[in-house]
């Protein structure tokens, strides 16, 4: 038992001392189970976030002893650090390598909120208190100051430089606070080149809307200006390619600047992000790296798939690894993660894990051709997340350009993105038509011929004569036959005449009627259960058939109730029957074509899509138009009246609706108070 005892003690010896000895080293690193937050990436099946391997581990804590103020903004060149220490109105240096401290600009700034390095080692700082942008060589001389720009295009924009960033060619680009036209361009020398890469004003909320049809100009005048939103910061990546920062939208909150100002990030919709991003930074594989206020570190690959997702603030007590107001981010050429606290005032180092270098290597792999090395690396990260999006892009964009189409078009599908789908598509429907076109023209000669046999045939015996008369006595034995098929395609051709001989009841019946609608809804789920994945069927259907179903059959119920109750008060002359039937054969043209247009979807691809759309839009508009023609010729109406019905119709559908749901809500708060009141009552009585 003592020797027990020894070993025991003598083991807790041993990992005391090497806990010391890992706390005082420079760099604290921590393990998994020291991670204070959790990595998560997006996942195939539900669009939400899936938790992940740790991505990033916490490291060192940085210049938290030199008595840094409010630290604005960080940038990494060259295994330095510069930051600008805003509230001392220095610019710190910082060599990672060696651990050197090394003060530059106090005396010359006031309160610099931007610092850039460029190519050739001169210092970029964004001062805001003195309204200029000051340029000094690597040792710290200021060199030159760039004021507000005297140029009549720069118009009367405030000129407050925030955020500072210089391209290879040394031109350079600044964020200034409350100028609305984007970022400002200077040349090397400080000559203004113009504005670039400026947002767009938001959209117009109802109440806006309103003020700028209603309103008078006086007061117009007196309401503020619609601007479009600031953008608070950038980065220029080594191809001279502009990234900048948008808060409160989080479908432009970082933007992919090409040269002539134009967002490249279009793939699949463009990024999609957090509203309260404060900085970003690109690698030089393109991965881009954004922080926001609270902590939160979002990684995203070149064409804005989001990857990883980890930090957050400290809330209750400083923690490694945890942020409480961030301001800046930098990645090196390691990846290896800076976050400029600005509240602590010191930097907070991150180091990528095992798993995260997998997917890096797998990523540039990807990037220099290599596609089966990359497939080695996606394949592994699939292994450890079967259900990670990114897991399953990487997968799929490798076996595209592997040539292996069906297979990444299987993975593009279960990440539902329809573009890539169909471009697998398109390939495969290439080579297929390369592999069969001989035959294909074979059997288009074969048709060719035995048509025009046929129609040979015909000029000297009417082989169809029978059968012709067998289907007219069919129709005449069976009426309803007739109102299926020849009334139908009546009313697609003769929709004027068929509403009045339906108004006659020469046409049509109920019976007809009650058998359209049902087909219509059957063809209706069919084109949003079958329609190609390419144009969006399936995945509302099969998610949820009965709402859809709710949404198909309500507003139709609603339009005959309406219709009827709107014209019976506004000398309409249809009966409720006549409105019932007339409205049903209306859905001829949709019942006829919309299953072919179901089908076609199958054989087009996102390339011809304008066919897909154009071809929906007749097959709707000329439904519309007979639904029209159906209410002004049952009720005798000029379409002028006709239009003013079908518009209370709407307004009808619409509060009946808004009723429904208030009654559905009054009724749940009803039976909630029963039930409530039939507890309380048994609890008092068999307490």
């Amino acid at each position: 038992m003592n020797g027990v005892r020894k070993k025991r003690i003598t083991l807790a010896v041993i990992l005391l001392l090497a806990t010391v000895t890992e706390m005082n080293t420079g760099l604290k690193r921590a393990g998994a189970i020291e991670s204070t937050a959790y990595t998560y990436t997006l996942a195939v099946d539900s669009n939400g976030y899936l938790r992940t391997q740790d991505a990033y581990m916490p490291g060192g804590i940085y210049l938290n002893e030199i008595g840094m103020s409010a630290p604005e903004d960080l940038y990494y060149a060259g295994s330095v650090l510069y930051i600008a220490d805003s509230g001392n109105g220095r610019i710190v240096k910082y060599d990672l390598a060696s651990g050197k401290v090394e003060i530059i600009g106090a005396g010359e700034l006031k309160y610099p909120t931007g610092v850039a390095v460029g190519r050739d080692g001169r210092i970029y700082v964004a001062d805001y208190q003195a309204a200029e942008v000051v340029v000094m060589s690597p040792e710290g001389e200021v060199k030159q100051r760039i004021g507000r720009p005297q140029d009549i295009n720069y118009g009367a924009s405030p000129y407050k430089p925030k955020k500072v960033d210089v391209d290879s060619y040394n031109n350079i680009y600044v964020i200034s606070e409350g100028t609305h036209e984007g970022i400002i361009q200077f040349s090397e020398n400080g000559v203004f080149h113009g504005f670039f890469g400026a947002n767009r004003t938001s959209s117009l909320s109802i109440i806006e809307w309103f003020q700028k049809i209603f309103y008078t100009d006086e007061q117009k005048a007196k309401l503020f200006f619609r601007t479009p939103p600031n953008i608070v910061s950038l980065d220029v990546s080594h191809i001279n390619l502009i990234y900048s920062v948008t808060q409160n939208d989080r479908r432009d909150s970082i933007k992919k600047l090409n040269l002539a100002g134009v967002n490249v990030l279009q793939r699949a919709g463009r990024l999609w992000g957090e509203k309260n991003y404060v900085d970003v930074a690109v690698t030089g594989n393109g991965n881009i790296y954004a922080v926001t206020d609270t902590g939160s570190i979002e990684e995203f690959d070149d064409a804005g798939v989001l990857l990883l997702l980890f930090g957050g603030r400290a809330v209750s007590s400083d923690r490694n690894g945890l942020t409480t107001v961030v301001s800046a981010i930098e990645v090196d050429d390691d990846y290896n993660i800076y976050i400029l606290d600005k509240e602590r005032a010191l930097i907070q180092a991150y180091y990528p894990t095992n798993y995260t270098k997998i997917m890096h290597k797998a990523i540039d792999d990807y990037n220099q051709g290599y596609y089966e090395k990359s497939l080695e690396g996606w394949t592994e990260i699939l292994k450890m997340n079967p259900s990670a999006y990114m897991a399953h892009n990487g997968y799929a964009d490798a076996m595209f350009q592997l040539g292996e189409y069906k297979i990444a078009a299987e993975h593009y599908k279960l990440m539902y993105d329809q573009e890539r789908y169909s471009e697998c598509y398109m390939e495969i429907r290439a080579a297929w038509l390369r592999g069969n076109m001989d035959k294909i023209l074979v059997v288009i000669l074969l048709l060719s011929i035995f048509f025009f046999a046929l129609w040979l045939i015909r000029r000297k015996v009417d082989y169809l004569r029978n059968l012709r008369t067998w289907w007219d006595g069919q129709k005449i034995k069976h009426r309803i036959l007739k109102e299926l098929f020849a009334d139908t395609l009546y009313m697609i051709r003769h929709p004027i005449d068929c509403v009045y001989y339906i108004k006659t009841g020469k046409r049509g019946s109920v019976m007809g009627a009650s058998i359209l609608y049902i087909t219509a809804y059957l063809v209706y789920m069919l084109y949003r259960g079958f329609t190609s994945f390419v144009f969006g069927g399936g995945i509302g259907y099969w998610q949820n058939p009965f709402v859809i179903s709710v949404m198909a059959v309500l507003p139709v119920a609603l339009f005959v109730i309406g219709s009827y109750l709107i014209s019976s008060i506004n000398d309409g002359e249809g009966t409720i029957k006549n409105v019932y039937v007339s409205v049903g054969y209306a859905f001829s043209a949709f019942i006829l074509f919309l299953p072919v247009l179901t089908v076609a979807s199958h054989v087009l691809t996102t390339k011809e899509e304008f066919i897909y759309r154009f071809s929906l839009f007749l097959i709707i508009g000329y439904t519309l138009i007979l639904i029209f023609l159906s209410v002004k010729e049952t009720h005798c109406y000029t379409p002028k009246k006709t239009i003013a019905i079908l518009l209370l119709t709407i307004g009808f559908m619409i509060i009946a609706v808004l009723a429904c749901i208030i009654l559905y809500i009054l009724w749940k708060e009803l039976l909630g108070f029963v039930s409530e009141l039939f507890e309380e009552v048994k609890y008092r009585a068999f307490r």
